[in-house]
């Protein structure tokens, strides 16, 4: 049934794809041998997330949280010309989590890591500089699909840049159109409470503006106003009053509800970056998000990144981020409801809840100037493609409610 929804959106986004290349292909007949002499850049990109904690909302916020997520994509890099600038990123997840595989937990008590999905995606982003100005304009268009949930979403953005390029003003909108199949947990299968909607809308203005302060510092500041209606709320949640607070979970089938949230919520956060090229070897980048919503969630984040330039080829980049906030107002922990005064909205999903985290790791950076290795290149004979850059970057995350995270991520630049 969804595969004959989203043809339309998969004829728009080839549409889209294939009049970019159109575009590149004039641009090359007008500047032929510029364009036959340009590199394609491409970026290979792998990571790694596992994670665990015991306040899954999935078990009505408690029980395991486990999970681990494998992503790879490839983002292609195109220059038609000296003014277009295209970039075509296409990628898969794919996941095992304990969390979800409970959503059927009072039909097989089980709870192993054997709950299995995964994500594909494809985005496309399409930038133009104006000959008249130093001004430039942007189109975005995505989807992406998974096994409950297929997503749309286009954009759009325009910057202003001064005449000496110092400062930078943009403004930008985004769409997204969420599908959902709605999952129910087994057990309320069966009963009338059912969730009204299955599509999720979110709709977003972002405003940002740089300055080049000196020829050491750099300043941005940036702000998205955020708009989200429809199903927020997740299907698979479950939440448990406090008449099953004293009863074993394996007991508590008849005691479970669905998570409820309100239909609609503001978002809005404004970010502050500064970069200081401190001296030859050292250089800091802070940033500051404040944050808030319409749910009642404020929070806070602070990040300090360190790159150290160890050799002209290597730069190490240590990195440490802190994070604060307050719970959203529907938030109840397990039993947290009274059965005989229920409101109107509540969820036991602890990424509302108030907390704190710190996440810390490392940057690896290495990208000699004449390269790292050279090879025959697959796409055009008489070719040589070159291995650029290889980055690494590790982070470990704990979070004050217990849950703990670990990830890596691998990035290879290559030239063909």
């Amino acid at each position: 049934m969804w595969m004959i929804k989203i043809k339309p959106l998969l004829f728009l986004l080839l549409f889209f794809i294939s009049s970019s290349f159109i575009h590149a292909q004039t641009s090359q007949s007008e500047k032929e041998i510029e364009s036959e002499t340009k590199d394609t850049e491409v970026n290979f990109l792998f990571n790694y997330y596992t994670q665990d904690g015991d306040h899954s909302p999935v078990t009505g916020g408690t029980g395991t949280e486990e999970l681990t997520n494998y992503t790879s994509a490839i983002v292609i890099h195109l220059l038609p010309d000296s003014l277009t600038n295209i970039n075509l990123e296409i990628g898969v997840d794919a996941y095992t989590s304990a969390s979800t595989d409970n959503i059927d937990y009072f039909k097989t008590h089980k709870s192993s890591a054997s709950g299995k999905d995964g994500r594909a995606h494809i985005n496309v982003d399409y930038t133009k500089a104006l000959k008249q100005s130093n001004n430039k304009y942007g189109l975005m268009l995505g989807f992406s699909i998974e096994s409950d949930i297929n997503s749309i979403s286009v954009g759009g953005k325009y910057i202003l840049n001064s005449a000496d390029r110092n400062k930078s003003f943009s403004i930008g909108a985004t769409y997204f159109r969420d599908n959902w199949k709605l999952i129910y947990p087994y057990e309320l299968r069966r009963k009338t409470e059912k969730l009204k909607e299955d599509i999720r809308k979110t709709s977003s203005l972002q405003l940002s503006y740089s300055q080049v302060i000196n020829q050491k510092s750099q300043f941005s500041i940036s702000s998205e106003l955020v708009f989200q209606s429809g199903l927020l709320s997740t299907p698979f949640h479950r939440v448990f009053f406090n008449d099953a607070l004293d009863k074993p979970f394996d007991d508590l089938e008849e005691f479970s509800h669905l998570e409820l949230l309100r239909d609609k919520r503001f978002k809005l956060p404004i970010s502050i970056r500064c970069h200081h090229y401190l001296n030859d070897l050292i250089r800091l980048k802070t940033y500051y998000r404040f944050y808030t919503d319409s749910w009642g969630i404020q929070a806070h984040t602070i990040s300090l990144e360190t790159p150290f330039v160890a050799t002209r080829s290597l730069i190490l980049a240590p990195f440490i981020r802190y994070h604060t906030q307050s719970a959203a107002k529907d938030f109840v922990p397990f039993g947290g409801v009274d059965v005989l005064s229920t409101p109107s909205y509540y969820t036991s999903d602890y990424d509302l809840s108030k907390l704190h985290s710190y996440k810390y790791g490392l940057g690896i950076s290495y990208s000699p100037y004449s390269g790292i290795t050279n090879f025959k290149s697959p796409f055009r004979k008489a070719k040589i493609a070159q291995l650029k850059s290889i980055n690494v970057r590790t982070a470990y995350y704990k979070r004050s409610d217990g849950l703990e995270a670990f990830l890596t991520s691998l990035d290879l630049g290559i030239s063909f």
